[in-house]
């Protein structure tokens, strides 16, 4: 025992990736982490096997080890603790100031450590069973976390079956059209950009317009989050009505997709960056499909979760500065998304050749929380600043257009295409959206300008599969991501 708690630098190591992953896993895969893992393992223990390769005293060589990898892994946690942080008008919390300040004080402590001549006994084996209990919380976690994942990738949905479509003719006239929900995440109503933004989107409404779509002019989201927002539009009813089980699985199974699968549709579903809105079940699923091993051992590209991890460590002042030869050796892993958001895009275009009725759903994390990824062009460009995303928004609606053109196009039946935001902007007015509905026939006649999108899916199966869903009150309820639940109703002001 004694000799296995040596070992505990190693797993402290560990810890600094499976921790973050930990406190991540409800915003990402598990698969974007094990890279990160692996990683933490082999550098912990190549420093773990130096020191007790040099050291003859395996304990103290335990011990200073661990004060090692706390320097490494631990400024970035540091730094943003002290962010900021001003002592005497001056501001403490900057790289210049912290980093070192943390390098002397570790290497003093270091070499007070390695020049004292004690015994370690009672302290390797108290940080062994400590570094144990640390590694053991976030697995406990994470796979809760994935095992409640799995599971809602599988339940039902408690309100399948409480409409009998089968009983009825599906489309009275026999008519069963393509169904297209496009979500742009984030994509605000027009006053909104014209507000905060200062773009007028009038040409892009009036084009849509053009080619048979109805732009209701004062449409709001039910909720301020994809979460709470999908829930409800996919499944036709508010968060409190939707009863027991995930919200995720809600979005995975939806009434809206039971429903239309049981009028005979195939689902179509496009690979999205957000785990539940992933419909990997579909009838047809279209990924990139990148080999695991090849995305594993491609060191090019760094993901989201991975320059996170990056940042939490020592090297965090290199990755903030850019330097050239950080930019020579990885690739932006923003790209990786521009990558996914310009597949998406090219896709959606060949869904037409796709034989049958189907529901197409696709979720683009576009314009997403006011971060531009191209610019006009349509050409790989991060920023956050708004210039930058009014250029996003200029190709995103040529682009949108030249999508619909060749849905409308390649579709041997006019189709229903709804093109709608989430949410909207990150300001007073987030839940102010963009809201695009086309109806062939009669069904263009039931859209009002306030409709928000519970009652999307409502008009279309009252319209086009005979069904006979009583419209809801149009609410919108605003709660905050750390609160998610604590709801406000809201309106703001509009004028048809």
């Amino acid at each position: 025992m004694k000799n296995q708690a040596r070992y505990y630098p190693v797993l402290l190591g560990i810890y600094s990736a499976l921790g973050l992953v930990s406190s991540n896993i409800d915003q990402m895969r598990l698969k974007e982490g094990v890279r990160s893992i692996v990683i933490a393992v082999l550098f912990s223990l190549l420093v773990y096997l130096l020191f007790s390769w040099r050291i003859r005293d395996k304990e103290k060589a335990s011990l200073l080890t661990a004060l090692f990898l706390l320097f490494f892994f631990a400024y970035g946690h540091l730094y943003d603790a002290l962010e900021g942080l001003k002592i005497v008008g001056v501001v403490l919390g900057r790289h210049r100031y912290l980093f070192p300040a943390w390098l002397l004080v570790s290497a003093a402590l270091g070499w007070w450590v390695y020049k004292r001549s004690w015994k370690l006994g009672t302290t390797t084996r108290f940080l062994g069973l400590v570094s144990i209990i640390l590694l053991v919380l976030p697995i406990i976690h994470i796979g809760s976390y994935e095992w409640g994942r799995y599971r809602t990738m599988q339940e039902p949905d408690s309100q399948a079956g409480q409409s009998s479509p089968q009983q009825k003719l599906p489309g009275s006239a026999g008519y069963l059209p393509d169904i297209y929900y496009i979500i742009l995440d984030g994509y605000p109503r027009q006053d909104a950009l014209s507000k905060y933004m200062d773009f007028d989107n009038q040409y892009f409404i009036e084009q849509l317009e053009g080619l048979g779509f109805t732009v209701p002019t004062c449409s709001q989201s039910n909720y301020a989050m994809t979460l709470l927002s999908l829930s409800t539009s996919l499944n036709m009813n508010y968060v409190e009505a939707l009863g027991e089980g995930s919200l995720e699985g809600k979005i995975l199974n939806s009434q809206a997709r039971k429903l239309l699968e049981e009028h005979g549709y195939q689902t179509v579903a496009l690979q999205s960056s957000i785990w539940f809105t992933d419909f990997v079940d579909a009838d047809h699923y279209i990924s990139q499909n990148q080999p695991v091993l090849s995305s594993f051992f491609d060191f090019s590209r760094l993901t989201e979760f991975e320059v996170v991890y990056l940042r939490t460590t020592v090297l965090r002042p290199l990755e903030e500065a850019k330097t050239a030869w950080l930019d020579a050796l990885f690739q932006d892993h923003r790209q990786e998304l521009y990558d996914l958001i310009m597949f998406q895009m090219d896709q959606l275009e060949l869904v037409p050749q796709i034989e049958g009725p189907k529901f197409v759903f696709a979720h683009i994390l576009a314009p997403h929380a006011r971060e531009a990824y191209f610019n006009a062009e349509g050409e790989f460009a991060y920023s956050r600043s708004d210039a930058a995303l009014t250029e996003e928004f200029q190709y995103l609606n040529q682009r949108t257009l030249e999508i619909v053109q060749t849905i409308l196009a390649g579709s041997e039946k006019p189709p229903v295409i709804i093109i709608q935001g989430d949410h909207g902007l990150d300001t007073e007015v987030r839940m102010a959206i963009f809201n695009a509905y086309h109806l062939p026939g009669e069904g263009a006649k039931q859209i009002y300008p306030a409709i928000t999108p519970v009652n999307s899916f409502r008009v279309v199966f009252n319209t086009y599969l005979g069904e006979d869903f009583p419209l809801l009150p149009d609410v919108s309820f605003y709660s905050p991501y750390e609160d998610m639940f604590n709801f406000t109703p809201v309106q703001y002001p509009c004028t048809p």
